[in-house]
């Protein structure tokens, strides 16, 4: 082999050199074969002076055989490079028949015939395709990607008998460029394009396959490479390291280092405190990091390599690679505004769109993050969303509109805003929520910008899962605020949490926990959750927005048993307060009965703007599902019943002894009545007709059987009320049969006039001891202030088939009225009276007497006379 290089005598400084191969010595020695003896040089049809390098081997079947000279020293990052050499082809080109010259390679001639990835650039014809034109083609772990196309046929403008001589040049910022010449020195062709990415470089290659009649038709003569040549006596140096994951990094060096680097205890992370697990690499200057634990995120980390070598034995110890990962997490990026209902428009596009916001000092690049809404999962495109941005999404064809505002990425699946509301979620490409809300046409505020062409904006952006309480519509002239800060701005602090919201058992080792925001941490803090005081097995999200989980207990739920679902302090909501409601109870639900379940308040009278509401009481020991009971109002004139309405949409656990009130508008209720517990109100999608003088309502179950009914009246309402409007009627006590008109009573004063969720303020508790008749009290005062406003008498008797009337006397004899005419009562009855006389009005101060006659079936009869003052 012939090879001259021109170097300055003072290496390392680098110098611009040549070398020059013309095979004129007539051997290879310098030259590495994959197979050696296939190359030989020779003068059977040379293409320059006496020798040439030839592919001689006769192979009896296909083939590749490749040739190569190391050129470790050539360093084309800092210089031009220019590649010449002359080539002969002596069969026609095709797939299977084609020559390739590796420009540059990291990858030795054996390596590369044995399969081995290669990284470089090559010239040649056919590589991937037959069209027979010249490229540049850049290779990246074995895949090729054109660099450079030039406008030469080799079978129509080389042919098999010409020698051709290839130019290939790159400036040191990437510009290549192809030409050319036939043996005349006539320019054939050239082109020019540009490709800025560099591999290791290690070796020239020249590589020929061959079908098995084509071997022995490849020469290549006149190789020059003019460059920046220098002895590389420098350790490799980390370029960049760019993270993958949460515990996976690329580290890029500046050349290939040598093998020990592969070894992880040659890692430390953070002064020991982390490792690396596996180290592997992707390219022969890129190395794949996998450590053992995630990465802190965005947190500075200190990577130290122990010792870092080259090829060539130039090291360094002690490396420190800083670095800070930083991947999205729950309320880094959010949904700031959004336009539901654009129409009619104020002065902004009639068009939906949704703004997102970067709350952090980092970067995301939005690419396969997902939108959901409804059942759409929109998969957004590469964006990088810099700190603090503002970043309005639209539908593809509406970028235009909007491209003024600011930042605009267009979808080409916009997802539907629905004018009344629907949950939309901003999730990372995992799936790993960001942000979401459950939207609702209520957050307005404003009625009338409800109707369309103003956007809801966030008020506090520093408590992003902080709903309801932290939007309201739009306080600017355009309309909205798309690409800017909101008009609403303002410091709008979370300040509770209320906490779990239902518990319901899908089946007795399966229960669904719903919580009223995003509880991002519960997976990690699952040890914080019990049910009956033993921790839970096992805790999955059972929703997007990482409201509701489903929980595994750690036994089988029992029929019959009511459970308690608690968690512990240290699960918050995202601005870090503690859940108001830490338990709940539940149970597995049974089909509802005729009297386990009875009407035991009812509003039907609401002041204006507010709702009626209906509460039902379970007497019973039996859990029952509300959403498997049903609401049905009757008109007593034509007999006729109206469809039966849902007390629940969703399903939910009425445990023994406990209250459920049903309403369309919980936060009214709540607002309005002071005593009433918000943990037992609940949102109906809607309630039968209720007018404000009478009507007649059923409870029924799943079966359509009547569990309870009720007809109703305002004059059941205590008499002397001027103004019945808001005044709940309650049952003096919920066991009682709700048909019983004098069961009931006005709400007190004293309590707000209604006491929805809670105990009556006219309940009167049941008396314990062994009298066939006891009364309540001995003294009644009716002036509706929740203290012994009614008198209720509790009769227990023999047998299952006694009749019972009570009458009410004043303490001359006169009769005053009649509160129960042959009722029957079985072997236990309770009758109330309100201290109103027969015609309505309230009795006057003093004694009476109360008359109670029984006789059963036998035709035995008793009475009885009880005493009771009335104070006014």
């Amino acid at each position: 082999m012939k090879k001259v290089i021109f170097l300055a005598l003072f290496l390392p400084v680098a110098a611009n050199c040549q070398i020059i191969e013309n095979f004129e010595s007539g051997n290879i020695n310098n030259w590495i074969q994959s197979s050696e003896g296939h190359w030989k040089t020779d003068d059977s049809e040379s293409l320059s002076g006496t020798f040439s390098l030839h592919h001689f081997f006769d192979n009896p079947s296909a083939g590749s055989d490749c040739i190569g000279l190391p050129l470790s020293d050539l360093h084309p990052s800092e210089g031009p490079t220019r590649w010449s050499f002359l080539i002969r082809h002596g069969y026609d080109p095709s797939s299977s028949n084609n020559w390739a010259v590796f420009l540059m390679s990291d990858t030795d001639p054996g390596s590369f015939s044995s399969g081995n990835p290669v990284n470089g650039f090559v010239a040649g014809v056919n590589l991937v395709g037959s069209d027979d034109t010249l490229r540049v083609w850049k290779i990246r772990d074995g895949s090729l990607s054109v660099v450079v196309t030039c406008p030469v046929n080799w079978q129509t403008m080389i042919g098999k008998t010409n020698t051709a001589k290839v130019n290939v040049s790159r400036t040191r910022d990437g510009l290549w460029s192809i030409s050319v010449f036939d043996q005349g020195n006539q320019l054939k062709g050239t082109a020019i394009a540009s490709d800025n990415e560099l591999f290791s470089v290690q070796w020239l290659l020249v590589n020929y396959r061959y079908t098995s009649s084509c071997d022995r038709l490849l020469w290549f003569d006149d190789l020059e490479i003019d460059g920046m040549f220098y002895e590389d006596i420098n350790p490799p140096e980390v370029k960049e390291i760019i993270i993958i994951g949460n515990r996976t990094a690329e580290l890029v060096l500046d050349e290939e280092p040598s093998d020990e680097i592969l070894v992880p205890s040659n890692f430390s992370l953070n002064d020991g405190t982390g490792s690396i697990s596996e180290v592997m690499k992707k390219t022969p200057a890129t190395l794949m990091l996998e450590f053992t634990d995630r990465f802190t995120n965005k947190t500075l980390n200190d990577l130290k390599i122990i010792r870092l070598c080259d090829k060539k034995g130039n090291c360094s110890g002690d490396v420190h690679v800083w670095f800070t990962p930083a991947w999205a997490e729950a309320g880094d990026v959010i949904i700031s505004e959004l336009m539901a209902d654009p129409s009619p428009p104020v002065s902004l596009p009639e068009k939906e769109y949704i703004e997102l916001t970067n709350r952090t000092g980092f970067a995301y690049n939005l690419k396969n993050w997902i939108l959901s809404s409804g059942s759409q999962n929109v998969y957004l495109p590469g964006f990088v969303i810099s700190p603090g941005d503002f970043l309005i999404l639209c539908h593809i064809v509406d970028t235009g509109s909007f491209s003024k505002y600011g930042k605009v990425l267009g979808l080409k699946s916009f997802p539907a805003l629905t004018d009344a509301g629907r949950i939309v979620v901003l999730s990372d490409s995992l799936g790993n929520i960001i942000h979401g809300l459950e939207y609702s046409s209520k957050w307005y505020g404003d009625n009338l910008k409800a109707g369309g062409g103003w956007s809801l904006e966030m008020i506090d952006t520093d408590f992003p899962f902080y709903t309801a309480g932290n939007w309201e519509a739009s306080s600017s002239g355009k309309g909205g605020t798309p690409g800017e800060l909101n008009s609403s701005s303002a410091f709008n602090p979370d300040q509770i949490f209320y906490g779990i919201q239902n518990v319901f058992p899908d089946d007795s080792v399966t229960i669904t926990v719903s919580f009223s925001e995003t509880v991002a941490d519960l997976i990690s803090k699952s040890d914080q959750a019990y049910i009956d005081g033993e921790p839970v097995i096992a805790v999955t999200p059972a929703d997007l927005m990482l409201q509701k989980y489903i929980v595994k207990p750690s036994g089988p739920l029992e029929k019959g048993k009511v459970c308690t679902f608690e968690i512990s302090g240290g699960i918050t909501d995202f601005a870090g307060n503690q859940a108001v409601r830490r338990s709940f109870k539940f149970g597995i639900p049974e089909q509802a009965s005729r009297g386990q379940i009875l009407f035991n308040e009812l509003l039907f009278n609401p002041m204006p703007d507010d709702p009626d509401f209906i509460e039902l009481y379970n007497c019973s020991s039996a859990t029952i599902d509300a959403s498997m009971l049903f609401l049905a109002s009757v008109n007593d004139e034509t007999g006729d019943t109206s469809e039966t309405r849902k007390v629940s949409d969703i399903q939910r656990c009425i445990v023994p002894y406990s209250f459920y009130v049903a309403t369309t508008e919980p936060e009214k209720v709540i607002s309005r009545y002071f005593t009433s517990d918000k943990d037992f109100v609940f949102e109906t999608p809607s309630l039968p007709s209720m007018s404000d003088d009478r009507g007649h309502l059923l409870l029924l179950n799943r079966l359509l059987e009547i569990i309870d009914e009720v007809s109703y009246s305002e004059k059941m309402h205590y008499p002397l009320l001027n103004e019945k409007e808001g005044v709940s009627l309650e049952k003096v006590r919920p066991d009682i049969y709700s048909t019983e008109n004098t069961a009931w009573h006005s709400a007190s004063e004293s309590a707000g006039f209604g006491t929805p969720g809670v105990m009556n303020s006219t309940y009167s508790s049941e008396n314990q001891n062994n009298d066939q008749i006891v009364l309540s009290s001995t003294r009644i005062s009716p002036d509706n202030d929740g203290w012994e406003d009614v008198l209720l008498i509790d009769i227990t008797l023999n047998g299952s088939d006694n009749i019972v009337s009570v009458s009410i006397f004043n303490e001359t004899g006169g009769f005053v009225k009649k509160i129960a005419e042959n009722l029957f009562a079985g072997n236990k009855a309770s009758v109330v009276w309100d201290g109103t006389a027969g015609d309505g009005n309230l009795v006057s101060r003093g004694i009476y007497i109360i008359l109670i006659k029984m006789y059963d079936d036998k035709g035995k009869t008793k009475t009885w006379k009880k005493v009771c003052s009335v104070l006014r």
